[in-house]
């Protein structure tokens, strides 16, 4: 039997070699780290600048900040070095008249108004702010169509500064003193019941504590004008406690209580003294208070400084006209009064001192003269005052 040859298989076909990517050059590496590079550079700029943004210098941001603190005056200075370097920018000449509005300097608030009007149109933000000084400066023509079409939307950012305006202007027409309150038969106890509303909103839109003591302060005025002065002593003792350092809430407080608590009146009084030395005001309400507890010496020290700084102070005149009185010293009541008399004859403090002066002396016609004096003078000062003309 032949041999069979052995069978032999195809040699395998070898797998064709895949082709390599060409290999990019040098060059182009090079360029790709560069741009992947400059990205990075480019982002950690951005986030730098961002940072910058939010932390860095802004004069306008930072003189909002001053003004959440109520700190006018520091917000007056940032304003003042910006608008020098940028006179006619539009958001700074308005935020500096709402700085100076805030802080009660209506004319400087007034200039800046006119400085933005003079290169913008009278858009909306300035009608707002020239309406706002307007009230806060006490023409309240506009006054309660301002408070009712804001007290509606508490949200709204606005809304604050225009319950603000409204309670400034308001209480600066309605209770410029202490001693001012409602007519309960002639006055529109409504006005009472907006203040409220307009103190609450201001109370529930602003929770920073300078702007909560700010808040409690016009509450306890308005508990004062409405004749409520339990509610204003604890409103003014809240306050206070959040605060020490408030000098409305301690010199509003110190006033409400001069008549049941003279005592702690005097040491608010003296308190509010060591940070005003010089006020001649709190120099005469020390006087009057210690003149009220029997420190006729301490009081007597007071009032003769006042007379030696103005020989014309009529405050000091009567003050210490009616403490010669309370010495039995009528000899030395009588002329200073009639000085007083003649400085002022149409104020209730000068005829009331010297109707009882005269009571004293036993001159009862004159006495009575006076009295009546002092009754038609006060008759007229608590006649409702009319608001100003719109100009035309």
């Amino acid at each position: 039997m032949p041999r069979r040859k052995p069978t032999t298989l195809p040699p395998s076909k070898k797998a064709a070699p895949v082709p390599k990517a060409p290999q990019p050059p040098a060059k182009s590496k090079r360029q790709r780290k560069l741009v992947f590079g400059l990205a990075l550079v480019g982002f950690l700029v951005g986030v730098a600048w961002g940072a910058w943004e939010v932390l860095g210098p802004n004069a306008l941001r930072d003189a909002r900040t001053a003004l959440d603190q109520r700190d006018f005056h520091a917000a007056d200075e940032i304003l003042t070095k910006y608008l020098s370097k940028n006179p006619d920018s539009p958001q700074g000449l308005l935020l500096a008249a709402r700085a100076a509005r805030r802080a009660g300097e209506f004319a400087r608030a007034k200039e800046h108004l006119a400085a933005y009007l003079r290169k913008n149109p009278a858009n909306e933000a300035y009608e707002l702010e020239s309406n706002l000084l307007a009230v806060q400066s006490g023409n309240l023509t506009n006054a309660d169509r301002l408070f009712e079409s804001f007290v509606g939307r508490p949200d709204a950012p606005e809304t604050p500064f225009v319950m603000e305006a409204y309670l400034e202007g308001k209480l600066r027409v309605l209770a410029p003193n202490h001693t001012a309150t409602i007519d309960t038969e002639r006055d529109d106890p409504a006005v009472v019941t907006r203040l409220h509303k307009a103190a609450d909103t201001w109370l529930a839109q602003r929770p920073g504590r300078a702007d909560q003591v700010q808040g409690l302060t016009w509450k306890g005025r308005i508990y004062a004008y409405a004749r409520d002065q339990a509610q204003s002593v604890t409103a003014l003792r809240e306050a206070l406690a959040l605060d020490p350092d408030h000098f409305d809430a301690r010199l509003y407080l110190a006033l409400g209580i001069s008549q049941v608590q003279p005592q702690e009146c005097v040491r608010h009084l003296e308190i509010l003294r060591e940070k005003k030395p010089d006020d001649r005001r709190l120099r005469y309400l020390v006087a009057t208070g210690q003149r009220t507890l029997g420190n006729f010496a301490e009081s007597r020290k007071l009032l003769d400084q006042m007379l030696a700084d103005d020989p014309n102070s009529l405050s000091a005149l009567v003050e210490l006209g009616l403490l010669n009185l309370d010495e039995s010293k009528l000899a030395d009541a009588e002329p200073m009064l009639r000085k007083a008399l003649k400085l002022a004859p149409n104020i209730p403090e000068t005829n009331s001192a010297m109707s009882r002066c005269e009571a004293l002396l036993g001159h009862p016609a004159e006495a009575a003269q006076y009295r009546k004096r002092f009754e038609e003078i006060t008759a007229e000062r608590n006649r409702p005052r009319t608001p100003p003309a719109p100009k035309s």
